[in-house]
């Protein structure tokens, strides 16, 4: 049991730094596509894959798991990643940022009124001094731009649905301890989602297929490939693992290291500059984030 809880939070761990890394890629995917092409064409063959692997291993697929993971996958990521879409395409990066930075601190809330989860009050100090370093980190790296009320209203859409999906995939996980179902669920949820905006937006939107696809760098299969493997197929399936063995709390504690990697990934990835304040800053997340495991491992009995 302790060695579940263990490898919970090691899934949970990679799951964040798959997703921080298909974050950073798709800053490349985006020069091919659309981004409302984007989460469909992703979420689509990720379910395919899924379902191959399925297949190959013969492994049975309990209905239950699928149908609550589509349940599941229609808000998040399915509306969650639509309204940050939408987010994106109407405000700046930096409010973006900031109101995602609110996860970690209100999953837990909910996981307590929902779930009756237990909060361990070092999980907020660790979680107070993380975001301190986040909040740092954004206005070291902040440039000017221009934030837009219809944009942070979609943002936050976002970000209430992302809570909402970890409290609804902690439930079905815990119940049904079925994850891989669950992220073959999910993420046939998320094409049906997106695939219904992507439909939205050609209705309303003068359909234009030059300017849906587009693909004009050499770099945009590997970066898609990577979107779709590891950003979809093996993020989802650890994800999932980690919601039946860890509390909510935990799961969206881990996404405090989003900010600091994606800095770490883009100045790998994109060659985008990284200063000693930066630095400065990412240390003092990490610090804050190692705390409550820890506590958790180490020094708890």
């Amino acid at each position: 049991m302790k060695k579940n809880y263990l490898f919970g939070h090691i899934s949970q761990i990679t799951s964040i730094i798959l997703w921080t890394g298909a974050i950073v890629v798709t800053k490349i995917v985006t020069i091919g596509f659309s981004p409302f092409m984007i989460v469909p064409l992703q979420m689509s063959i990720g379910t395919i894959i899924i379902f191959l692997i399925f297949f190959v291993t013969r492994i049975k697929i309990y209905s239950k798991g699928v149908i609550s993971g589509v349940l599941f996958g229609l808000i998040a990521p399915g509306l969650a990643f639509s309204f940050l879409m939408l987010a994106s395409t109407k405000t700046d990066a930096l409010s973006m940022i900031i109101f995602w930075s609110l996860l970690p601190l209100l999953t837990p809330i909910f996981g307590k009124l929902f779930l009756s989860e237990r909060i361990s009050p070092i999980l907020y100090v660790g979680l107070t001094i993380a975001l301190f370093g986040t909040y740092l980190l954004i206005y070291m790296r902040s440039s000017q731009g221009t934030s837009n009320t219809i944009g942070n209203v979609f943002a936050v859409c976002g970000v209430f649905c992302s809570i909402i999906g970890h409290i609804i995939g902690r439930g079905f996980n815990k119940k049904l301890s079925k994850p891989a179902e669950m992220a073959l669920g999910q993420v046939l949820g998320a094409t049906i989602t997106s695939s219904f905006i992507l439909l939205i937006n050609v209705i309303i939107v003068d359909f234009n297929i030059n300017e849906l696809i587009y693909i004009t760098d050499l770099l945009f299969m590997p970066a898609f490939i990577y979107l779709v493997i590891f950003g979809t197929v093996i993020n989802f399936l650890l994800y999932n693992f980690a919601l039946s063995k860890i509390e909510v709390a935990w799961v969206s504690f881990y996404s405090v290291f989003i900010p600091p990697l994606g800095a770490i990934f883009s100045f790998i990835i994109l060659d985008e500059k990284l200063s000693h304040y930066d630095m400065v800053a990412i240390s003092i997340i990490f610090f804050g984030s190692l705390i409550p495991p820890i506590h958790k491992f180490i020094f708890s009995k």
